[in-house]
């Protein structure tokens, strides 16, 4: 019997508790549209140990589906390379929707995803650009 290991590597993403795994960053995926009437949004960054990322706006965190191309890492790299930081207020364009509403439905990726991450929360922010982090 061969066994063969091939690529294998770890890393920690800095967070408010110990990273634990997830289901990576949800971002916008081609071909799929997102409900919601866009606007501006301000909030706060927060990563959770799971890895799960929200926008805390006024009070309650919702989880973020990311532009297309972002990754977790640092804990969140946006396409331009931009790197946002846990505890970032963050000023963006998008729109807070209904979970239910995503593609899918409740059996599909964003189904899993938001039993997961969202928790009792029924809404996420689609965060369709950064304009501004501090």
């Amino acid at each position: 019997m061969l066994t063969l290991l091939v690529g294998c590597s770890t890393f920690a993403v800095p967070t408010e508790e110990p990273n634990e795994g997830g289901f990576g960053l949800p971002q916008q995926l081609a071909g799929e549209t997102y409900p919601g009437t866009r606007r501006e949004l301000t909030g706060e960054l927060r990563v959770a140990g799971d890895g799960c990322a929200y926008l805390e706006i006024d009070g309650v965190e919702r989880l973020a589906v990311w532009p297309a191309g972002s990754e977790l890492s640092r804990p969140v790299r946006l396409p331009d390379a931009t790197e946002l930081e846990h505890g970032d207020e963050l000023r963006v364009t998008g729109a807070v929707a209904p979970t239910a509403l995503l593609p899918g439905g409740a059996d599909g990726y964003w189904g899993n995803l938001t039993a997961f991450c969202a928790g009792d929360v029924a809404e996420v922010v689609v965060i369709d650009a950064v304009i501004e982090s501090r």
